[in-house]
């Protein structure tokens, strides 16, 4: 039988959840994403689970986006249960700690940036790359990123599209603590250890302030259309019809802006 997608194991009020697909680099699939949204959901009713570590299985990486190899049909539902888990990751009253091992790209970046801590490996790389396909990424997670980093380090995130070392990533705050790779579960569960002491009410109702200062800032209607328009063009554009053909072929694209 299957080991399910995503891990959940716990001692004491610190839950672990581990994206259990190793051989896909912890890529998000269906399966992941909805078992990650039931899971932080149930929490709500633990008073006894005060911190969370998220983590990929194995070292080699966290999380290296959205399974682009899944299935037309899982395709279809997966942005509906990317939205509900990452809204999920929000949510829980426990503060996240995503424990960042090797790669946190794409949406595995997006989703590390999403939880309440980062601490990160000496050797990680973090970063969005979408530029590099010809892409626009999704504007609410752009928007989320100008809100925690500001624009300065926003624009270095997403213009450049660089897989960051862990210490650049540090310095413009994409991370909060980098440690030795060795040495990364003991800072990891240090710093689960010393929220869990805390009040989980007091914890809970901080979290949620700072969220909804970082989230709730609305956008007209019209602004709306007009970022869903920029990334649509960006989407059916030659120029990532050819980011696409350059990558099957193991070259650099041509981009004509257009």
């Amino acid at each position: 039988m299957a080991e399910p997608a995503l891990l959940v194991a716990g001692e004491g009020f610190i839950r672990t959840l581990t994206i259990n697909r190793p051989e896909r680099r912890n890529a998000l699939n269906l399966e992941v994403l909805e078992a990650l949204a039931d899971t932080l959901e149930s929490f709500q009713s633990y008073a006894d689970v005060r911190a969370v570590v998220l983590r990929g299985a194995g070292e080699q990486s966290f999380c290296s986006g959205m399974d682009l190899g899944s299935s037309a049909q899982e395709s279809g539902g997966r942005r509906g249960a990317s939205e509900r888990a990452f809204k999920a990751v929000l949510d829980c009253p426990a503060p996240i700690i995503a424990m960042i091992y090797g790669f946190a790209v794409g949406a595995g970046c997006d989703l590390a940036v999403t939880c309440d801590f980062r601490v990160a490996a000496d050797t990680a790389r973090i970063g969005i790359n979408p530029v590099k396909l010809g892409l626009v990424y999704n504007y609410r997670s752009i928007q989320k990123f100008v809100g925690l980093f500001g624009g300065a380090a926003a624009k270095e995130i997403f213009l450049t599209g660089r897989f960051m070392e862990a210490q650049r990533a540090r310095e413009i705050g994409l991370v909060h603590f980098v440690a030795p790779e060795a040495e990364l579960p003991k800072v990891t569960y240090a710093l689960a250890q010393e929220l869990a002491q805390n009040g989980p009410l007091a914890m809970a109702g901080t979290k949620r302030i700072i969220n909804r200062h970082i989230t709730d800032q609305r956008l007209a209607p019209e602004i709306e259309t007009e970022f869903q328009a920029i990334v649509d063009r960006a989407w059916n554009s030659e120029d990532n019809k050819e980011a696409r053909r350059a990558f099957a072929e193991k070259r650099k694209p041509a981009f004509q802006g257009r």
